[in-house]
């Protein structure tokens, strides 16, 4: 199977992944949810237990109290008994030491059910009948000292204390046993408590083992999922890399190819230059010939003047050639060469004097060549014009096509041109027409408004859009 098979079925099967994906989500949050119930609950039962503990431990502390205080009463009677019947003051010490033990079981007592309202009265029905108690004791100690035992020890003193005996064993037994009637109860209730408690640690321990086996296999899932996806985009990025990489070379073959085509077009253009050129200059030299057979002198003006301009193309297009380029053209140098080229043409005539000075521009060679044809026209007219004196002419290049507009000047101090002849001249028309396609403006006018030698001022104004390569 191809990569892109592989993820195309990855694709199709991704909305069941995902489906698989959210119900496991789905039974992770249930389950973590249930976990989070019997954790609560679980709180819940161990503080319920806890609880239940201090509840029975207390009530076996009222238990254990109220046997205590059992026993001292029992342990204060038998002393009581033993002074009254021996007389022995020893015997008085050891009631005295029962008796504080009965005080201190007593006090314990108290206490432990201080919180109770249930035995508020009971307690104070036993601390009435003990101080009644030690009250009948005291009277029978005085009475024995005094007038013996048959008078301390009689029948009343005895039912007395019998009844006295009874009723605190029955409430001190009444206590006790609703203490351990409590406790039994608390008891229970903590057993219930535990047995549920040790139930939810089950459960808890089965849920978290549950959710620990999803989530792995549902990490195990989506890593087994993650590396067939790393499997088939590594397959897919491999042939991705070889689609590139032949992509690549048929990119560089192909720009070879136009790098041979464009060399080779450059090759064909530079020859064609050079035939055109030297086709000019053929051109030129015929027109030469039949002007020298011409005998009207305004044929031979005509052929000269046509002349003229097939020699400044030629000339302008021999310069481009010379200039190595066939693309791009400094103008400002391309101009010093055209300006040799016309000085070695003028040799013997040496009333011309040219000037140029021109900023640094650059334009397509065509527009050169068009550029180089209107200045050495210009050029070819003012010394025309120029008269019997010296003419003094002055080539201006200037701007830079994007801060300064650019504009090319031609002035000399001749005696000016003529404005019939400008109208219908062929070389007029010539000019016309190269500064249409050049985008420029051309005008020509007076240098000085009046005079024998007003001199003549031919200026082209580019555009923003002119000379663009």
């Amino acid at each position: 199977m191809s990569a892109a098979s592989r993820i195309g079925t990855l694709l199709t099967k991704r909305s069941f992944w995902r489906m698989r994906e959210e119900a496991s989500s789905a039974a992770l949050l249930v389950g973590l949810g249930l976990l989070l119930l019997v954790a609560a609950f679980s709180t819940y039962l161990t503080w319920q237990t806890s609880y239940r503990n201090a509840l029975a431990s207390e009530a076996n502390d009222v238990r254990v109290a109220s046997l205590e205080l059992l026993n001292a009463v029992q342990g204060e009677e038998i002393a009581a008994k033993n002074f009254i019947i021996t007389g022995d003051e020893a015997a008085l010490a050891t009631h005295a030491r029962a008796a504080e033990t009965l005080k201190d079981r007593s006090s314990e007592l108290a206490a432990l059910m201080r919180g109770s309202p249930r035995y508020a009265g009971v307690i104070e029905v036993i601390e009435d009948r003990l101080a009644a108690r030690q009250r009948r004791f005291q009277d029978a100690v005085a009475a024995r000292r005094a007038h013996g035992i048959d008078f301390a020890y009689d029948a009343e003193f005895n039912r007395a204390n019998e009844a006295s005996l009874s009723e605190m064993g029955n409430l001190l037994g009444q206590i006790a046993g609703s203490a351990t009637i409590k406790q039994e109860i608390n008891l229970s209730d903590s057993e219930s408590g535990r047995r549920w408690l040790a139930a939810g640690s089950v459960t808890s321990f089965l849920l978290s083992a549950a959710l620990c086996v999803g989530a792995l296999l549902g990490l195990r899932r989506r890593v087994n999922l993650l590396k067939a996806s790393e499997r088939v985009l590594s397959a897919f990025n491999t042939q991705l890399e070889m689609s590139v990489r032949q992509r690549t070379n048929e990119l560089e073959t192909a720009k070879a190819e136009i790098q041979r085509e464009k060399d080779r077009a450059e090759a064909l253009l530079a020859d064609l230059n050079h035939r055109v050129g030297n086709s000019l200059q053929i051109v030129s030299s015929l027109l030469g010939m039949h002007g020298a057979r011409v005998e009207s002198q305004e044929a031979k003006d005509i052929i000269e003047s046509v002349r003229g301009s097939v020699h400044a193309i030629a000339s302008a297009q021999r310069r481009v050639r010379l200039s190595g380029s066939n693309d791009l053209v400094e103008v400002n140098q391309f101009l010093v060469s055209l300006l040799q080229d016309l000085r070695l043409s003028m040799a013997g005539n040496d009333r011309a004097t040219i000037t140029l000075t021109a900023d640094e521009v650059v334009t397509p060679s065509h527009d050169a060549v068009s550029m180089g044809v209107i200045v050495t026209e210009a050029i070819t007219n003012a010394i025309k014009h120029a008269g019997t004196g010296p003419v003094a002419i002055v080539v201006k290049l200037e701007g830079d096509r994007d801060k300064k507009p650019l504009r090319l000047t031609i002035e000399d101090d001749g005696t000016g041109y003529d404005e019939d002849s400008n109208r219908t001249g062929l070389g007029s028309q010539i000019t016309d027409a190269l500064s249409v396609s050049l985008r420029a403006r051309l005008s020509r006018d007076y240098v000085r408004p009046s005079g024998p030698r007003r001199g003549t001022r031919v200026q082209l104004d580019f555009g923003k859009d002119a000379l663009a390569a």
